[in-house]
């Protein structure tokens, strides 16, 4: 039985993975629990959740933990804040499990400069996000440094996924959008067109998963994680408009998601 830390369990993503994970390994979630219904549901499925703000101190972590899964983020548009949440915690996180086998540090498809939605892990990094997240890109770059570092460091083979766009029955972008096509609204996209995204459904995130951690190594590997082909929001925009029997409208905006 391996024992696994979840960062962030209380985000779509991470939550998913606890709950599936704790049906054959031990799982602790960490996590600050401001909505008590996010607690009970991974609690119920046999998920230990421990209260605890990472950018205020470990003190109430385990420390027994082989595998490392850190989906924690902040989007908040305080630099300090951002910085210490999405890069120093994990450095923070990886000095407190002297038994760490493994490290699974999520990243984004928005550490990419501005394009058309289609990256290879080798295309240039940059701020895609300042207009909607000011803080969001460079504090995940900055992340990505420091998983680069720890990887080296204790020699903890690792896997850096650049996380690309996440959907399934938890929500995501798609419902994101049918939402107002549902209410008669435009749907709001950024004024890249078409405006591409790599879909990944929550089912092959954790199918994908222990490739993603046999794929660990020192120095870390780098990998997007995400359909490969690109898929246009304009397209399933359409799809879901025919579905529910309802126009859609498209308006744009720079504050909207950039392609990724």
């Amino acid at each position: 039985m391996t024992r696994y830390l979840v960062t962030g369990a209380t985000g779509r993503v991470a939550g998913v993975i606890a709950r599936v994970l704790a049906e054959t390994d031990e799982v602790v979630a960490v996590a600050r629990f401001s909505d008590p219904a996010a607690r009970d549901r991974l609690e119920a499925a046999g998920v230990h959740c421990v209260t605890a703000d990472l950018a205020a101190g470990l003190d109430a972590v385990p420390d027994d933990a082989e595998v490392l899964l850190h989906f924690a983020v902040t989007f908040s548009a305080d630099w300090d804040e951002a910085l210490g949440v999405n890069a120093e915690a994990l450095g923070h996180l990886v000095d407190r499990l002297p038994r760490l086998e493994r490290l699974l540090h999520c990243s984004t498809m928005g550490v990419y400069a501005l394009s058309d939605g289609a990256h290879a892990e080798t295309d240039r990094l940059g701020d895609s996000n300042a207009a909607m997240m000011p803080t969001y890109s460079i504090s995940k770059i900055a992340g990505e440094v420091m998983a680069r570092y720890v990887a080296r460091a204790r020699g903890l083979p690792t896997t850096i996924a650049r996380l690309a766009t996440p959907y399934g029955d938890h929500g995501g972008l798609p419902w994101f959008h049918l939402l107002p096509i549902l209410a008669g609204d435009p749907v709001v996209l950024h004024p890249t067109s078409p405006c591409r995204y790599n879909l990944i459904h929550e089912d092959d995130i954790v199918a994908s998963l222990p490739l993603l951690l046999d794929a660990a190594s020192v120095p870390a590997t780098v990998v997007n994680w995400g359909d490969p082909e690109p898929t246009a929001a304009e397209d399933w925009c359409a799809h879901l408009a025919a579905l529910v029997g309802r126009e859609v409208t498209i308006e744009r905006h720079p504050a909207a998601p950039p392609p990724g």
